[in-house]
């Protein structure tokens, strides 16, 4: 398995699509077919910024075909650029909303488009997450402020300075976000490690299977998963110990049947949004966790 991207890249929020997506309208025609439809068959080239994930299924806003709906199968080539003529394969888990992609493939019986090659920069993943990341701390925030909780104030206001500093370049996704990306949380569970160690124990186990038996009940379903770290250990460990331990519970996911295009894992988190003081044992025992959810989009979601 790929080693997930360990340091949170320095771009900063601002999600759009560059001046390399805009074709020509004849293209465009050629592309979707005289009636505007995909043919099936046909093939396929085409980039846009992901705007939802549904399981295997993601919709991505182009400029040459308006909003499609690309198929990921287990065959889908996941890559980013390395060089002039190479290129490093990923998971499909890094394709989440807010990345710009280049979609290769062909049309489908259902007018949609079965991916043969995904390919999108480190650059634009990195940006991507850091979107969702301040859209996590204004919401987090927003509550806080419902609840009258003074909660890890400290962090809260690093994030509304950075957000403030970008204020301009946030307000111009924030809507497409809050729009397109809103998930109904159907089951979240915490999944505890020993100190220094990512190997799962049997009530781990227990809950991730109880987890999974849920999610394969839904269509439209995505299992988000988060790794921490407390701060028993030296930053570099504690950065590695987060990602080994949501590897641990990525691969039993996939154990369990549900596939990696259900997955969708946002990277280690290392020492940050600790839910307890680290000052205690007990209080580090709590943050040496995976967070796991199961996530429906609201348009999609219910039961099969």
């Amino acid at each position: 398995m790929h080693r997930r991207v360990k340091n949170v890249l320095g771009a900063f929020v601002g999600i759009g699509l560059m001046s390399s997506l805009l074709i020509a309208p004849g293209y465009a025609q050629d592309q979707q077919g005289a009636n505007g439809q995909i043919a099936t068959g046909q093939k396929i080239e085409t980039k846009g910024l992901i705007l939802t994930r549904d399981g295997e299924n993601m919709t991505v806003e182009t400029r040459d075909m308006g909003n499609v709906v690309v198929t990921l199968t287990p065959e889908t080539k996941i890559k980013v650029p390395k060089g002039l003529f190479r290129h490093e394969e990923m998971e499909v888990t890094y394709l989440i909303p807010g990345v710009e992609v280049e979609v290769k493939g062909k049309g489908s019986a259902n007018g949609q488009v079965v991916a043969e090659n995904v390919e999108f920069t480190k650059d634009s993943w990195g940006r991507a997450k850091q979107a969702h990341a301040a859209m996590t701390a204004t919401k987090a925030q927003t509550e806080a402020n419902k609840q009258g909780v003074a909660t890890n104030q400290q962090g809260i206001a690093a994030n509304q300075a950075q957000l403030g500093t970008h204020a301009e370049k946030i307000g111009a996704v924030e809507k497409k976000f809050s729009d397109l990306t809103e998930y109904d949380v159907k089951k979240d569970i915490s999944i505890n490690f020993e100190t220094g160690k990512s190997d799962l124990s049997d009530e781990g186990k227990k809950q991730l299977t109880d987890l999974a038996n849920e999610a394969k009940g839904l269509k439209g379903y995505l299992v988000e998963v988060k790794g921490f770290a407390s701060t028993s250990g030296n930053a570099e460990r504690n950065q590695a110990l987060s990602d080994e331990r949501s590897e641990s519970v990525e691969a039993f996911l996939q154990q369990q049947g549900i596939a990696l295009q259900h997955i969708v894992n946002t990277g280690a988190m290392g020492t940050s949004e600790p839910v307890a003081s680290n000052d205690s044992e007990a209080g580090r025992q709590q943050n040496q966790r995976v967070e796991v959810k199961i996530l429906v989009n609201r348009g999609v979601g219910g039961s099969k």
